[in-house]
């Protein structure tokens, strides 16, 4: 073949892709332009973070719908104007999962679609909620001018919160500031919501789905989304944080020795700022920084609302730990410092990748590309798929100790390797990773991550303003991690330790706690001999004998049923040999 017919076929090929990704999400737009939102006013299945500067819709199943400006955007940026710079966006993971079944690479989340159902319904709660003027917060939830809404409106909104309060979900790991410091949730005295944040979001879901994304079977975790905002003025007033708390607890045919190995936890997203076709991206390797910006001075949608062109991105404040059992190691665990945990990885964001119309590679195929996708995660181009593996080119991508960076120079300077040198702008999906680790059943993986804008003068300038809000969105969250204390509640972080304290005996905090009414108790025992495990009440009564046997030397998982038991504060004490430990639990109904 002649290199004109080949270079013509190749053009013809890349077109078709294009064409195909563009009408796709031409078509999800339309589709949802068709059917509407629907609002519901009482335990709504969506809602949105709309306390300060910048809004995203949040659903009960990790999905983030394209809500706003006529199903354009998924979030509203600034707050109050019909305009956005995110179509969607969410959570995605995937992984080599050795479970004895015949798919081992495996990848779900949320991305156009999502493979997941939820286990809780949607909290949402605010601390000033019975006495703020909420017209703006009823405006963005019903989508209308803050002079359409109505006093119902806001009524309807206020009584959600209240019914959210009074129904935090504690024993489901939602935080609350625990005032009276016993352990128990009292909607009357404390403060559901990361203490000190101004609203806060919890949603519960898990990927138990039969139709999961990107032809993947259910990979089984658990997962768990907190989200929280501040109403600041300033730069913190741009950002959106994000706990993400993964848990691999299996499918009911799941062997107890399965892992996931090299698996990936992602933040993905399709910005559009602004007009969806003219859009770059990039990365700030030192802020762990990902994002989208205007590839053009100004943007005609913001144009037309008097505003310069915005950027937007999201920052990894908080990579993914393990447990080493070492005094000497540390991380951040449930918003704390906390000894024996070590990061998996030395940054956070150990990759940013970048894909979508506009460039010379597209996207993972929606029905059939999940070993597309996992090529992605692992910073190689998705064609030609797992296991093959192919490097994106030098001319956008660092391939670092740390892991592969794309497009991670200055395009404010004008230095390092930025977009619009290899491809033209276009329509961008971003990718922040961190990875790659192990889960063995029972782990968890935990990341914290921010969403941010930058509203400048002009595309560049908002950039500039965007790493401001990255920087605020860091130091904001090193100030939680500071001045976290034990008034924190959450839901303890599980592990399987065995690999690590053979040496020792040991008896974990029960997960959940607080429960409803099942529990896990996970210990430790470094010899063979008699063990005890017994759950008494407050006043010291036996209520039930969970062990009483010889067992050999290893790490044991308990689980405890309280169906049959009233709410209140229970104690377990596990006695081998000359060791004796015993912990608190509170069982919430």
């Amino acid at each position: 073949m002649k290199k004109f017919e080949f270079v013509t076929v190749t053009c013809i090929i890349f077109l078709l892709i294009t064409m195909q990704t563009t009408f796709s999400k031409n078509h999800l737009k339309t589709s949802k332009q068709n059917h509407g939102l629907t609002k519901i006013t009482s335990n709504p299945t969506q809602s949105v973070m709309d306390i300060n500067n910048i809004t995203t819709w949040v659903r009960d199943n990790g999905f983030h719908d394209w809500a706003v400006g006529n199903s354009s955007w998924n979030g509203a940026f600034p707050n109050g104007y019909s305009a956005g710079a995110i179509f969607t966006e969410g959570i995605v993971w995937g992984g080599k999962v050795e479970d004895t079944t015949s798919q081992i690479v495996r990848v779900n989340g949320n991305t156009y679609a999502s493979g997941c159902k939820a286990i809780t319904r949607l909290y949402r709660v605010r601390s000033d909620y019975s006495t703020a003027d909420l017209t703006q917060d009823a405006a963005d939830f019903f989508n209308k001018s803050t002079s359409a809404v109505t006093s119902a409106d806001i009524q309807s909104i206020r009584d959600q919160y209240k019914t959210d309060w009074d129904e935090w979900p504690a024993n489901e790991g939602a935080p609350f500031k625990d005032v009276n410091k016993n352990g128990t949730y009292d909607p009357d005295i404390d403060i559901p919501g990361i203490p000190g944040a101004s609203q806060t979001i919890f949603i519960k879901y898990n990927d138990y789905n039969s139709s999961g994304l990107y032809g993947s079977d259910s990979v089984g975790l658990e997962v768990t989304e907190t989200y929280w905002a501040y109403s600041a003025a300033g730069a913190l007033g741009n950002v959106i944080f994000k706990k993400v708390d993964l848990v691999y607890k299996g499918l009911p045919t799941t062997p107890a020795n399965s892992k996931i190995d090299s698996m990936y936890i992602v933040q993905w997203a399709d910005p559009d700022v602004g007009t969806s076709t003219n859009d770059y991206a990039g990365c700030d390797t030192t802020l762990n920084l990902g994002f989208a910006y205007n590839g053009e001075l100004t943007d005609n949608v913001y144009a037309g609302l008097g505003l310069a062109a915005p950027a937007v991105g999201y920052v990894f404040l908080q990579g993914v730990s393990m447990y080493t059992g070492k005094p000497n190691d540390s991380a951040v665990v449930n918003l704390k410092w906390q000894k024996g945990y070590k990061y998996v990885n030395q940054k956070p964001m150990s990759s940013f990748t970048y894909f979508g119309s506009g460039a010379s590679w597209s996207d993972p195929d929606f029905k059939t590309g999940a070993s597309q996708f996992y090529n992605v995660m692992r910073g190689y181009l998705p064609r030609p798929e797992y296991p093959n593996s192919f490097p994106f080119p030098k001319g956008v991508a660092d391939v670092t100790p740390y892991g592969t960076y794309l497009l991670d120079g200055d395009p404010v300077a004008g230095t390092g390797k930025i977009d619009g040198v290899v491809d033209a702008a276009g329509d961008r999906r971003i990718m922040l990773v961190s990875g790659p680790f192990t889960l063995n059943l029972g782990d968890t993986a935990e990341v914290v991550i921010a969403e941010a804008g930058g509203l400048g003068t002009n595309n560049l300038n908002s950039v500039t303003e965007l790493k401001n809000a990255s920087i605020a969105a860091d130091t904001a969250f090193l100030g939680i991690v500071k001045k976290s204390t034990p008034d924190y509640v959450t839901g303890v972080r599980p592990t399987n330790r065995s690999q690590y304290l053979t040496d020792k005996y040991m008896l974990d905090q029960n997960y959940p706690n607080p429960f409803n009414p099942t529990t896990t108790i996970n210990y430790n025992i470094p010899q063979s001999g008699l063990v005890n495990l017994i759950v008494y009440d407050e006043l010291g009564r036996e209520v039930k004998t969970l062990v009483n046997q010889y067992q050999s030397k290893g790490n044991y998982n308990i689980n405890f049923n309280a169906s049959k038991l009233s709410s209140g504060l229970y104690f377990y004490r596990l006695r081998a040999g000359s060791f004796i430990s015993t912990k608190k639990m509170l069982l919430l109904k």
